[in-house]
């Protein structure tokens, strides 16, 4: 055990000094899968695989920060959950709120100004819920270094058609034109409005399966995000694992790039020289007339 945890030490360490060499994802969201599975298998009640869950989302937290991931979205309860037994959902409840709660006295959250709040249809969530989303979202209002995202009653779908809805009022109340609304629009009806980055840039799903189970659909395909898929429950999700997604994220970065570098020598291949010399030319009046529109704007 004691050469496991060095040769895990050592690995972790490759792992962190590698990936801070390349663009660390700005906004990391993950499905926190597995929880009552990891219970089954040990033996355990259920509500313990949750509160293991928890303790996993702390640290989650943590490695996120010493990296440099600006925001984070947990997917901690969605609409589809609400089917589960009365006493799972309250027992869930009842841990979301104690897990605010402690983050709102927690000092690092307010050394890191890490500003928390909740995305989906909370009014559907018990009163005393909504009552500390509504404490943790006062207590961090002011803050700017980090985001927190809880999708709480939360379905992608059902977001779209909220945002649908909420333009075609603007829409028939003149407040909104149809042939103004654009994907910026639709960004700005989204449940993620406001926040600091509404595009996904990483998905991380623990536990097995292969889906994003109705995630942030919007957010994710708009910005042609990675996925990682792993094995471990949640509650044994560890940060080895996480540097690993941000690997894949990385290395799918250099193959968009290099896709986009090799689009553009092909379209320059197949131009003529007098195309060229042409796209050159307007180039050049371009930058000229802008040049001078700066010079007389001073």
């Amino acid at each position: 055990m004691f050469f496991d945890n060095i040769i895990y030490r050592g690995y972790e360490r490759l792992l962190t000094g590698e990936v801070r060499k390349d663009r660390i994802p700005r906004h990391i969201a993950v499905i926190m899968d597995g929880n009552r599975r990891y219970a089954d298998r040990l033996g355990i009640v259920r509500n313990l695989g949750h509160t293991y869950g928890a303790r996993t989302t702390e640290w989650f937290l943590d490695w996120c920060w010493e990296l440099g991931v600006k925001q984070a979205t947990i997917y901690a309860f969605s609409t589809e959950n609400f089917s589960r037994t009365s006493d799972e959902c309250a027992m869930i409840f009842d841990l979301i709120i104690k897990k605010l709660d402690e983050l709102i006295h927690d000092p690092r959250t307010h050394e890191r100004r890490m500003r928390i709040s909740a995305i989906g249809e909370v009014h559907l969530l018990p009163s005393d819920l909504q009552d500390a989303i509504r404490r943790a979202g006062d207590a961090t209002r002011g803050y700017d270094e980090m985001y927190l995202n809880i999708a709480a009653a939360y379905g992608g779908q059902r977001e779209i058609l909220d945002a649908v809805r909420d333009m075609a009022r603007e829409v028939r109340s003149g407040e909104l034109h149809a042939d103004d609304i654009d994907e910026s629009t639709i960004s700005g009806h989204l449940y993620t409005n406001g926040t600091l980055i509404p595009d996904v840039d990483l998905i991380i799903r623990t536990g097995g399966d292969i889906r994003t189970s109705n995630f942030l659909p919007w957010q994710a395909n708009g910005s042609e995000c990675a996925a990682y898929f792993c094995a471990p429950f949640w509650p044994e999700f560890r940060k080895i694992d996480l540097l690993r997604a941000i690997r894949v994220y990385q290395v799918r970065e250099h193959e968009r790039k290099r896709a986009a570098t090799r689009r553009i020598i092909d379209m320059l291949a197949a131009c003529g020289h007098a195309e060229l010399e042409d796209a050159i030319g307007h180039v050049r009046r371009a930058i000229s007339r802008k040049d001078t529109a700066t010079v007389a704007g001073n």
